[in-house]
């Protein structure tokens, strides 16, 4: 039955990307179309991806995140995919995949596939120093045994603030329904992002496309995400992390970044975690 549900869902997002089509994408002098994506608000401010927070603007980048997490309990190494795709410049999806290896003292070394997510949102306010979203995260019971299984949904919302002097906030809140232990739970999350550098906010990539580029600017990010229980097992019961990471603009469509995790709160499931990537703009 879960999987059933799993692959109605799926097929009814890929048939809304199939219906919104390329409604976001703008036609060139030669009459090729290309997407126009966002990087800078009205005012120029840069608008940055974060690490843990999805973003409150939809683009199409191909994100590819690498985590490694060490604790006394485990030694946690998972490598994460994730698609966003804006149809329109308001609706758009993102899916999200990780392929998960685990080192457990006095047990088997385990590999597997954590549980995909189907991310569908819609840009509900936007002015040039603000936006929010709002999005529904489809947790759909894909994973291998042991990595996943579970169904969950999470209706919230994501919104990016422009702070002044190149300083950012991106925000989330939702709340999380598990429909196996029947739990709910709040999932929040802010991130602090300072922009430093210079660069040409009108050029044009190198591939053609009409989005601007951020290449040559410094992103410093400061996070801090986390969960509490509402109702079940885990009600009360409160986790939070953080982050501090640093990405820059490689070229105009290709991002790297890099960041450290630790607990905010104890008991933890681990001590300190390393985190690296690259988002790639297309």
């Amino acid at each position: 039955m879960k999987s059933d549900i799993a692959i109605l869902i799926l097929t009814t997002t890929l048939v809304s990307s199939s219906i919104a089509g390329d409604s976001a994408s703008l036609t060139s002098g030669d009459g090729s179309t290309h997407y126009e994506h966002l990087h800078f608000s009205g005012r120029g401010t840069p608008i940055a991806h974060s690490f843990n927070i999805e973003p409150a603007f939809t683009g199409r980048d191909l994100v590819a995140t690498y985590r490694h997490r060490n604790g006394d309990a485990v030694d946690e190494q998972e490598m994460e995919l994730e698609l966003e795709w804006g149809f329109t410049p308001t609706f758009g999806v993102i899916f999200e995949m990780a392929g998960i290896h685990e080192d457990e003292p006095g047990l088997p070394t385990r590999d597997g596939w954590g549980d995909m997510a189907v991310i569908p949102r819609v840009l509900l306010l936007e002015s040039e120093r603000f936006m929010l979203t709002g999005q529904v995260v489809m947790g759909l019971p894909t994973g291998s045994h042991g990595f996943g299984g579970d169904t969950a949904i999470a209706p919230g919302f994501n919104s990016w603030s422009d702070l002044g002097n190149w300083w950012t906030l991106n925000s989330q809140v939702a709340v999380e329904h598990g429909f196996d232990q029947d739990s709910n739970q709040l999932v929040f999350g802010f991130g602090l992002v300072k922009t430093i550098g210079s660069a040409d906010s009108h050029s044009r990539c190198e591939d053609g496309h009409l989005h601007t580029s951020m290449a040559g600017l410094f992103h410093l990010h400061f996070e801090v995400t986390g969960t509490m229980g509402l109702s079940g097992d885990e009600k009360g019961d409160t986790s939070m992390e953080g982050l501090i990471g640093l990405s820059h603009g490689l070229s105009s469509s290709v991002d790297l970044r890099c960041g450290y995790e630790f607990p905010l709160s104890s008991p933890s499931d681990f001590d300190h975690g390393i985190v690296a990537g690259v988002v790639w703009h297309f």
